[in-house]
């Protein structure tokens, strides 16, 4: 029996040992380690690692809607292609009654962005992509195709408003115009500024102490306001005609806008001087549709601004001035495109003032000249927390446009300008009652002062449209904001 026992031990002493062997010879795999999200180290708060590359990236965006009143008034757009809200064409002599424009309107906004970056030999390489998507109703859908009543309209959009690539100085892509500096940073409504995105190939060198200088080719077409077209009164014997006026528009694109930029950083704030050459080119053509050649001219636009930091009133107080000349280069100075435009509907009505970047005069002998537009604008914002969670901003902005003595001088049944002005004041509050919720109600108030171009016929037309020529207008407006 003990022998049994003895056999039996040792056999199953051997099989472990044998199975021990076997499984020594195996494949064995070690389990993954797992990869955690990190916190970047050199990008700031936010930045996190994607998970096996040296890449930061920052997810972000926000949920927006709005509810807008503008007080509606009688709006007559005068003859050849006129601009209507947000730059549609309408016919000339449309008339809108301001019973049939509609006075208020509601607006949402979904936005996503990301940041990726990634450090370099050369400094850090950086990835930035802003996409939004815009659902429109009542007043802020005014820049429908459709002319009969701007009213009872709606609309979506997507827009990629940033894309853009930046490395060891260099900016190409979709990216705020470098010749912008305020770019209606607080103001709901817009006010007479430079503020547009772009497509561009820029460089900035950093001179140290504070100082860069910024080079930027920039893409023309967004900065392009229209040409104003005119021809002649004929008189022959004791009446008067008006002759075949043709066509006119901006040419071929040849000549991109050159902008350049000074700029100066401090504790205390900044200071930025702008400048911009915008070629003017007018692609004619005669009534029976010939080409009658291009006539072009040099366009600029200079541009000045100061913010200045005022801790000594509450934390995050601070205060904008910037001030703007143009010939040629209307969007330089106001990005609205008309003086009775808003960002996103028609703010006044009254005798709709065509703004545009040139005038051309054609006579009844075919000859023609271009004539630049002249303007400058002046804009301060004031903002201001009262606690850290309310604050309030002041701003307002002044323009003055004029065509020369061409476009003042010629009816504007027949496609005259007169000069103008403008100015607009508004306030705004803002509460913060979470962190990245923000509850902003802005009232804006704005009034045109201009001219009619044209002699004695051209006022007594005028007259009879029952029109205001010196319109003003009151809007307010409620935003609700959700960033992350």
């Amino acid at each position: 029996m003990k022998l049994a026992k003895s056999l039996l031990l040792s056999s199953a002493v051997g099989l472990t040992a044998v199975a021990s062997a076997q499984a020594a010879d195996l494949p064995f795999r070690k389990a993954a380690p797992v990869e955690y999200v990190r916190v970047c180290d050199f990008t700031g708060a936010g930045y996190f690692y994607i998970p096996g590359t040296d890449t930061c990236l920052k997810v972000g965006g926000y949920v927006r809607t709005e509810y807008t009143y503008i007080s509606p008034s009688t709006a007559y757009f005068p003859q050849l292609g006129s601009a209507g809200p947000g730059g549609a064409i309408v016919a000339g002599g449309t008339r809108i009654p301001g019973r049939l424009r509609d006075a208020s309107g509601f607006f949402a906004r979904g936005r996503l962005e990301a940041d990726a970056r990634t450090q370099t030999a050369y400094g850090t390489l950086r990835t930035f992509v802003r996409f939004e998507l815009t659902r429109t109703g009542g007043n802020y859908s005014g820049s429908a195709s459709s002319q009969q009543s701007f009213a009872n309209q709606n609309g979506s959009g997507a827009n990629v408003d940033k894309a853009f690539i930046q490395f060891a100085g260099f900016t190409v892509g979709r990216a705020q115009s470098f010749f912008d500096f305020y770019a209606d940073n607080y103001n709901f409504e817009g006010i007479a500024n430079s503020d547009q995105s772009t497509q561009m190939f820029a460089y900035t060198a950093t001179l140290g102490g504070g100082f860069s200088v910024t080079g930027s080719v920039e893409d023309p077409t967004v900065r392009r306001n229209g040409i104003g077209n005119s021809g002649d009164l004929i008189t022959t014997g004791s009446s008067s005609s008006v002759s075949s006026v043709g066509s006119v528009g901006y040419g071929s694109v040849v000549i991109p806008d050159f902008v350049g930029v000074v700029r100066y950083d401090q504790a205390w704030g900044a200071v930025q001087l702008s400048a911009a050459y915008h070629e003017v080119k007018a692609d004619t053509f005669d009534t029976a549709g010939v080409n009658a050649g291009e006539i072009t001219r040099d366009g600029f636009a200079v541009q000045g601004g100061v913010q200045i930091k005022l801790p000594m009133l509450a934390a995050g107080d601070d205060l904008w001035l910037e001030g703007a000349y143009q010939e040629g280069a209307y969007l330089y100075m106001d990005s609205a495109g008309t003086l009775n435009s808003g960002f996103n509907a028609l703010l006044l009505g009254g005798f709709q003032h065509q703004d545009r970047d040139a005038y051309i005069y054609t006579n009844a002998a075919g000859a023609s000249s271009l004539s630049l537009s002249k303007g400058f604008s002046v804009m301060g914002a004031l903002h201001h927390y009262f606690t850290p969670n309310f604050s309030d901003v002041l701003f307002g902005s002044y323009e003055e446009v004029s065509y020369g003595n061409r476009a003042k001088s010629t009816d504007w049944r027949l496609g005259g300008i007169g000069d103008a002005s403008e100015f607009r004041i508004g306030n705004q509050f803002i509460w913060t009652p979470v962190n990245n919720l923000s509850i902003g109600i802005e009232g804006i108030y704005a009034k045109i002062d201009q001219d009619i171009a044209g002699g004695a016929a051209a006022q007594a037309a005028f007259a009879a449209l029952n029109v205001k020529k010196n319109p003003d207008s009151f809007e307010g407006r409620i935003r609700v904001e959700r960033d992350f």
